[in-house]
């Protein structure tokens, strides 16, 4: 019974941690490192996203992917379910000459 009882507090506060995080403005996000900073293809920072927010991906053939992009370490996240190394990725899709850059930022240039 005691294990069950510590599995619960332990999900529990899991749970209250990551709700914590949706209710801190921006600005605490990265106060407190729970935002993930992606670079270009030389390291030099572009933009910061917070745990669960998503990434528009545009290839040159005009496709385009969104994904989901969770915080994994300073160095790491999770991107569309896969782990990358934020440096690693962005080689990868300068490679692939395909452009990433925030949901937000794109959602307000297509209505501008």
């Amino acid at each position: 019974m005691g294990v069950f009882a510590m599995c619960l507090f332990i999900a529990g506060k899991r749970e209250d941690e990551a709700l914590e995080r949706c209710r801190m403005k921006p600005k605490e996000i990265i106060d407190h490192g729970v935002c993930i900073c992606f670079v270009n293809s030389q390291g030099e920072e572009l933009f910061r996203l917070a745990d669960g927010e998503s990434l528009v991906q545009n290839a040159p053939n005009g496709e385009r992917n969104v994904s989901t992009c969770h915080y994994l370490d300073a160095d790491s996240a999770m991107i569309d379910g896969k782990k990358w190394n934020l440096l690693e990725f962005a080689k990868e899709m300068e490679k692939r000459g395909i452009m990433f850059a925030p949901m937000e930022l794109c959602q307000v240039s297509e209505r501008g």
